[in-house]
């Protein structure tokens, strides 16, 4: 490659990473800012662990906000709720179906709740008819009329319990409402709904159900509902209801995350594991609402082991106070300029030709046909269209990188080392070095994607199996032709590559050796099909609590295949062949080369706070490193004692 032009492309890569720097310092600010995560219980499991114990709701309330709780979330009663209770009841009348309601209160709050709704009350009076209602409601003094079967009113909620708001209310805490999408809902109905419930005092709505408010093609509408109030909306993290993601387009990404296990998943769970989750959850997923199911119902102490099983979770979750308790907000929008992703865009297009310079059989002419070409689609991309364009150039990169972080000449060179002084060393400093460069390309995925969709996940990463899969892919072709000689012309480079390829097609396989590269494949499938938003294969419960132990010990928790897989493979592929041992180091090196790989998809998650990622990365890249230089030493000792007993 014309070195003039090398310099060239590690120009504009230099530049795109100060550049990617400067959108990941924006997002770091935004992440910075909104630490504070929200506690909620639900009304209705205090008010059974109120009765259990024989204590007020007030003051079953009140035990639990010295351990952290911030808010209870309502349900919002139905008509069939009412039924249920007694609270109003069926009446023989010949004029139609009559219901006689508790109190004047509750039918008032009917009324205002139906009309809130859409339904036009029609005037009735306890003794006379209200035509052409369907369904009349009365009390002993008052009354109104529905053109609406019972049966299709029965499951419209009519708003909060006020017993329930004011206990919430005197116990300092905020209550959070949990409502129903109703039939028949508009733009005005949905506004009216929540204006009600800020009125009571309500900040956050969390829906119940299968539906959100705006399902289906409502988005819009629903959003501007929510923003003219205002009112947040908590999106439940892994709910599946139907129009979450939709509404949450709608709002531009702005609400809060909330993360629950739900009664029947708390049953299978111990404590240590519940608190494990929930504070994982917050600390690692940008959750900003927790809201926890109790513990247990059974025993005298139930109110106290409740208590510090909250107190447990808000411990967790604190961790020495990098975490804070109160009203949940939505994230701010980071804000990066457009100049500064059309900047990153160029960076990861140098990175692509220089790729090709390094790693394909061409001529001079073809990197620079690859810098223009990628120049050209890479900006167009981020400009046109700057969501779906940084993906997609986010995803480049993320090939792109570790895969020039592993193109180690000596080792895919196909070529025999002579004995290196201080292997271990060499092979520790070779790591560094690959690592490096993938956290360059980690750089540009950070700041290619700094925006509030990705931070919240609305968006995320496209291509994580790709990101995985393709580095692992080139690097094995290569490990079988070697890198393209320096120096030659493209039909001397492509001409020297089929010749080792051949060379090693050649060779004559051996059981041993033909096991040990279909465990390898078995390794990297294995780890294809655990990647992604939905893996093919679950986590067992033995990794589960090895990784609540690694969290508990170590600043943060590595990912298992960087610290157990990756990184030593890659430590002990290269001290082989330093040592002279090249014939297992490409592909032991090839295997290794899945810790890059992982390094930067750690950054791919980001919904995953940046600060919390950058420990993780460094921490695998530390305790992998001294795993691999551990298996090296192991190595060399079983073969010095092999010397030592062999026949002279």
């Amino acid at each position: 490659m014309n070195p003039t032009f090398r310099r060239l492309l590690l120009a504009l890569i230099a530049l795109g990473a100060l550049a990617g720097l400067y959108a990941a310092g924006m997002r770091y600010r935004v992440e910075s800012r909104n630490r504070r995560v929200e506690i909620t219980l639900d009304m209705l499991e205090i008010q059974r662990l109120a009765d259990l114990s024989g204590k007020t709701l007030g003051e079953t309330i009140a035990a639990f906000k010295p351990a952290g709780v911030t808010s209870i979330a309502i349900v919002e009663q139905t008509v069939g709720d009412l039924m249920q209770s007694g609270r109003i009841t069926a009446q023989t009348d010949t004029a139609g179906p009559l219901w006689h309601v508790q109190d004047n209160r509750l039918l008032a709050r009917m009324r205002n709740e139906f009309r809130a709704r859409g339904f036009v009350p029609i005037s009735a009076s306890p003794s006379g008819p209200a035509k052409p209602a369907k369904t009349r409601f009365v009390s002993k003094s008052d009354g109104f009329g529905l053109a609406a079967d019972i049966d299709t009113i029965r499951t419209f909620g009519i708003g909060l319990d006020p017993a329930g708001l004011s206990a919430v209310r005197s116990a300092g805490l905020t209550p959070v409402a949990r409502i129903s999408n109703f039939p028949g809902a508009s733009e005005t109905t949905m506004s009216n709904v929540l204006a009600r419930l800020s009125a009571s005092g309500v900040a956050t709505v969390i829906f119940q159900g299968t539906e959100v408010f705006g399902y289906r093609g409502l988005y819009a509408q629903a959003a501007a509902a929510f923003t003219q109030m205002p009112m947040l909306f908590g999106k439940v993290e892994f709910g599946k209801q139907k129009g979450e993601d939709s509404l949450s387009v709608a709002l531009n990404s702005s609400y809060v995350r909330v993360h629950s296990i739900s009664e029947g998943e708390m049953a299978t769970l111990d404590e240590s594991e519940a608190i494990d989750r929930l504070a994982r959850a917050a600390r690692e997923r940008n959750i900003r609402l927790c809201y926890i199911r109790m513990l247990t119902f059974s025993g005298a102490d139930a109110l106290e082991r409740n208590v510090g099983y909250i107190s447990s979770i808000t411990r967790a979750t604190s961790r020495g106070g990098e975490m804070k308790f109160g009203k949940a907000h939505p994230f701010d929008e980071p804000g990066v300029p457009a100049w500064a992703r059309v900047i990153m865009a160029l960076g990861v297009a140098a990175a692509a030709a220089l790729l090709v310079a390094s790693a394909a059989p061409v001529g001079e002419f073809a990197p620079k046909a690859v810098l223009a070409l990628a120049a050209v689609v890479c900006v167009g991309l981020v400009v046109a269209s700057p969501q779906m364009g940084a993906k997609l150039v986010a995803l480049v990169a993320a090939i792109v990188f570790p895969t020039l972080g592993c193109l180690h000449r000596g080792i895919l060179s196909r070529g025999y080392s002579a004995e290196t002084p201080f292997p271990a060393k060499r092979a520790a400093a070779a790591l560094i070095t690959a690592s490096a460069v993938t956290f360059v390309g980690a750089v540009y995925v950070v700041g290619l994607l700094a925006m509030r969709t990705f931070m919240v996940k609305t968006d995320g990463f496209a291509g994580i199996k790709a990101a995985h899969g393709l580095p692992l892919l080139i690097l094995a072709v290569l490990a079988v032709t070697g890198l393209p000689s320096l120096g030659s012309d493209a039909r001397s480079k492509l001409a020297a590559m089929r010749e080792r390829a051949a060379a090693f097609l050649g060779e004559p396989t051996r059981v041993g050796g033909l096991l040990l590269a279909l465990v390898a494949l078995g390794v990297v499938a294995l780890i294809l099909m655990r990647t992604g938003n939905e893996p093919g294969v679950g986590v067992s419960g033995i990794e589960l609590k090895f990784r609540a132990l690694l969290d508990r010990f170590l600043p943060a928790r590595p990912r298992t295949k960087e610290f157990l897989i990756g990184h030593p493979a890659f430590v002990v592929a290269l001290g082989l062949w330093y040592r002279g041992r090249s014939k297992w180091a490409p592909p032991l090196f090839v295997v290794g080369a899945i810790g890059q790989v992982s390094i930067l998809n750690t950054f791919c998650h980001i919904h995953t706070p940046l600060y919390l990622s950058g420990v993780r990365a460094v921490t695998g890249l530390i305790v992998g490193g001294l795993i691999g230089c551990a298996a090296l030493w192991l190595i060399w000792l079983m073969q010095s004692r092999s010397a030592r007993r062999a026949p002279a």
